[in-house]
């Protein structure tokens, strides 16, 4: 696996140091985004990806806005891993809980957020079928 060719990896931007890095150097995670008022999933390096972790597991440990740990439950669907305790309605402070067990097993490895396919080039840009550059 360590033969691959680095040079034909995508090219990801790290939303902590904001260097470029191969996708398979960066690790995505929930991480707050007080813009949007939610978790979103954002992409880290290897030297950024543990702190801004435990940014997150501190966040979320302390939270009590129902609405922001929704916020991590559905990050976490959007890549395929179901929360049951969610999904079936369970307290708030139960959810929050089993989250922050699964934040260990993301930084343990046994979860891992993918990045995910591009967008046909097409549909990227709408703006270019109505006249705009």
């Amino acid at each position: 696996m360590g033969t691959a060719d680095k040079s034909a990896e995508r090219q990801i931007l790290c939303s902590g140091c904001l260097g470029v890095f191969p996708e398979s150097l960066i690790t995505v995670i929930p991480y707050f985004n007080s813009d949007a008022s939610e978790y979103v999933a954002t992409y880290r390096c290897e030297r950024c990806w543990v702190p801004s972790l435990e940014e997150t597991r501190t966040r979320l440990a302390s939270a009590t806005n129902e609405a922001e740990i929704t916020s991590v439950a559905v990050l976490f669907e959007r890549h395929g891993v179901i929360l049951h305790e969610f999904r079936r309605g369970d307290p708030t402070p139960v959810v929050r809980k089993r989250l922050g067990q699964m934040l260990d097993l993301l930084r343990s490895g046994v979860i891992r957020l993918a990045i995910g396919a591009l967008p046909p080039l097409d549909a990227a840009a709408p703006d270019e079928e109505a006249g705009g550059t």
